[in-house]
C-alpha cells in the first residue's frame, strides 16, 4: 500500500522531471559528438583541439558541490528554474560564439557550469524525497527522459545541422530548454520530503536522516563509490564524445551512423528501466558490479569488427546498458549509504569527480585520434577501465550489508 501511495503522490514529479531532464545538461553527452565534423570544419580546428576545449568544460563540474549544497538549503525546484534559464542563454551564446578555440573553451565551460543547476543530482534529490520503497524505479524512470530525449533529438538535430547549419543546431537546443525543460519544471516538480496519506491508507514518512559530512567523509563507502566513477566515467565519456565520427570514420553512413546513436539512447532507456526494478529486489552493489563490466565486451567488439555494422550496433547497445544504470546507481547508492540529509552536496561531490574523469576521458580519445588516427587504442584501454571500476562497485558490498542492517 505504500508504494501505491508513492506513486499516486509522486507521480508528477517523475514525469515532469523526465521531461525536463530531456531537455538540460545530461542529454548534451548524447548529441554533443554531431557537432564535431561541423565546427572543426568551420574554424580549422583539429578533434583534439576541440576535444580538449570540450574537456575544459567538465571543470565547471567543481560548482557541484555547491550547487547541492544550495539545493539542500533552498530546495530542489528553485535552483532547477534558473538553471535552465541559464542553460538556455548559455545554448544562445554558442550560437553565435566569435570562432576562437578561447571563446569556446570559456563559453563551453560555463554551459557546463550552469547546466548542472539543471543535472541529474538535482533532479534526483527532488524525486528521491518523495520515494522509499520505490526510489529506484521511481529514480530510473525520471532518467529515462535524457535517453528518450537523445533518440527523439539526435535524428531532428542531425538533420538541422546537416541542412540548415551549426548556428541552428544550439538553438534548436534552446528552444527546447526554454519551452519544454522550464514549464515542465514550474507546472510539476516540487519539493517534499513527507509524503502525506489519506485517511484510508498509512504511509511512513520519507527518512530525512543521514550521515553528516564528518562520517561521510570517513567512510570507505564514499571513496569506494567515488572512486569506481574515474574509470568508467572515462571511458564512457570518451566513447560519448566521440560516437559520431568514430562510426562515420570506420565507413558507416552518417545517416545510419545517426540511427545507431539514437539505438545507443533506447539500450539506455530500456537499461535505466530495468536496473530502477532491479536495484529495489537485488543487492545494488551486485546490479552495480555487473552492469559496469558489460560494456568492456562492447569496446572489444568495436576494436575487433570496425565498420562492421551490426557488431557495432551490438556494442553500443553494451555500452548503452551501462550508461543508462550509471546515474541511477549513483543516485541510489549515496541515498542507501548517506541518506537524504546531504543528498544533493554528496551527489554534487560525485558530480565532480563524474566531471574530471569525464574531462580526462573526452580529452583522452581526442588526442588518441590525433596520435593514431583512429580511435582503436582508446577503445582498448577502455576495456579494463571497466573492469576496474566494476571491481570497486562490488567491493561496496559490507557497506551496503552494514547500512541495511541499520
Amino acid at each position: 500500500m505504500q508504494q501505491k501511495a508513492e506513486w499516486r503522490q509522486g507521480w508528477p514529479v517523475v514525469m515532469g522531471a523526465a521531461l525536463a531532464l530531456g531537455t538540460a545538461l545530461p542529454v548534451w553527452n548524447y548529441v554533443s559528438s554531431l557537432f564535431v565534423a561541423p565546427l572543426t570544419a568551420e574554424f580549422g580546428w583539429t578533434r583534439g583541439q576541440l576535444a580538449s576545449a570540450s574537456a575544459s568544460a567538465f571543470l565547471g563540474s567543481l560548482a557541484a558541490p555547491l550547487i547541492g549544497k544550495l539545493a539542500d538549503a533552498v530546495g530542489s525546484r528553485p535552483v532547477l528554474l534558473g538553471g535552465l534559464a541559464g542553460y538556455t542563454a548559455a545554448f544562445v551564446t554558442l550560437a553565435y560564439q566569435p570562432g576562437t578555440l578561447a571563446a569556446y573553451t570559456v563559453i563551453i565551460m560555463m554551459h557546463t557550469m550552469i547546466g548542472i543547476a539543471c543535472g541529474g543530482a538535482i533532479f534526483s534529490r527532488a524525486v528521491a524525497g518523495w520515494f522509499d520503497r520505490s526510489r529506484g524505479l521511481a529514480l530510473g524512470l525520471t532518467m529515462t527522459g535524457v535517453p528518450l530525449a537523445a533518440a527523439l533529438i539526435t535524428p531532428a538535430l542531425s538533420h538541422i545541422i546537416t541542412s540548415y547549419g551549426w548556428q541552428n543546431g544550439f538553438l534548436f537546443l534552446a528552444s527546447l530548454s526554454l519551452l519544454l525543460g522550464f514549464p515542465a519544471v514550474f507546472l510539476m516538480v516540487k519539493d517534499r520530503h513527507r509524503i502525506s496519506c489519506d485517511k484510508h491508507e498509512q504511509v511512513d514518512p520519507v527518512p530525512v536522516e543521514g550521515a553528516d559530512w564528518r562520517q561521510i567523509i570517513r567512510s570507505r563507502g564514499f571513496w569506494l563509490l567515488a572512486l569506481s566513477l574515474i574509470p568508467i566515467n572515462a571511458a564512457g565519456t570518451g566513447i560519448m564524445s566521440a560516437m559520431m565520427p568514430m562510426l562515420t570514420d570506420s565507413g558507416i553512413s552518417p545517416a545510419r551512423a545517426a540511427t545507431l546513436v539514437s539505438l545507443f539512447a533506447i539500450s539506455v532507456i530500456v537499461a535505466r528501466l530495468a536496473t530502477g526494478w532491479l536495484i529495489d529486489r537485488l543487492p545494488s552493489y551486485a546490479v552495480a558490479g555487473v552492469v559496469a563490466s558489460i560494456p568492456a565486451v562492447g569496446c572489444a567488439l568495436l576494436v575487433l569488427h570496425e565498420g562492421n555494422y551490426m557488431f557495432a550496433a551490438i556494442a553500443l547497445i553494451l555500452i548503452g546498458v551501462q550508461q543508462g544504470a550509471e546515474i541511477d546507481l549513483v543516485g541510489y547508492l549515496v541515498a542507501k549509504l548517506f541518506g537524504l540529509r546531504n543528498y544533493a552536496s554528496v551527489y554534487g561531490v560525485c558530480v565532480v569527480f563524474l566531471g574530471l574523469s569525464g574531462a580526462f576521458g573526452v580529452a583522452w580519445f581526442g588526442q588518441s585520434f590525433d596520435a593514431n588516427a583512429s580511435y582503436r587504442m582508446a577503445l582498448a584501454i577502455s576495456v579494463p577501465c571497466y573492469l576496474i571500476g566494476a571491481a570497486l562497485l562490488l567491493a561496496l558490498r559490507s557497506d551496503i550489508q552494514r547500512c541495511n542492517a541499520e
